[in-house]
């Protein structure tokens, strides 16, 4: 067989598909991890995320984060525990929504603890939403478990 222009542009042609057939199946088969899978309805609701940030603000520093040895404990101050009336303590994976961990918090608690076995070493965003006196509020802040 002779090799001319026309058998050429047949080779070229046939390795551009099939490389870029195996990237569609590659691209395909990968997981893709949403920062929030109901994104659309949190960014229409975003004026009233300004609204708790802008009444949490206060709240910054009312929990304090310490890593042990065997647990990662969350102290909430006394006399915001005492104003809670509901709420949820969720330590966020960025990297892996499976490794999210949601935690009620009801009024009086205080301190938390999250077995570290339970705990995939390196960054968590721990998002605390609690309501006092029929308001939301919310506190983020990042936290990295050793």
């Amino acid at each position: 067989m002779k090799f001319n222009w026309g058998t050429g542009i047949f080779i070229f042609m046939t390795l551009f598909l099939l490389a870029a057939a195996g990237f569609i199946f590659f691209a395909s088969q990968q997981t893709i991890n949403l920062v929030h899978k109901d994104y659309y309805e949190k960014g229409v609701n975003y004026t009233k995320k300004m609204e708790v940030d802008a009444r949490s603000a206060k709240y910054r520093d009312a929990f304090k984060i310490s890593n042990t040895d065997k647990y990662l404990v969350v102290e909430i101050e006394k006399s915001l525990s005492a104003k809670i009336d509901s709420g949820n303590l969720i330590l966020f994976r960025p990297s892996d929504s499976n490794q999210d961990i949601l935690r009620p918090v009801e009024r009086q608690t205080s301190v938390l603890n999250f077995r570290k076995e339970d705990l995939l070493k390196g960054r968590y965003i721990l998002k605390f939403y609690w309501y006092s006196d029929g308001l939301k509020y919310g506190v983020q802040r990042a936290v990295n478990v050793q």
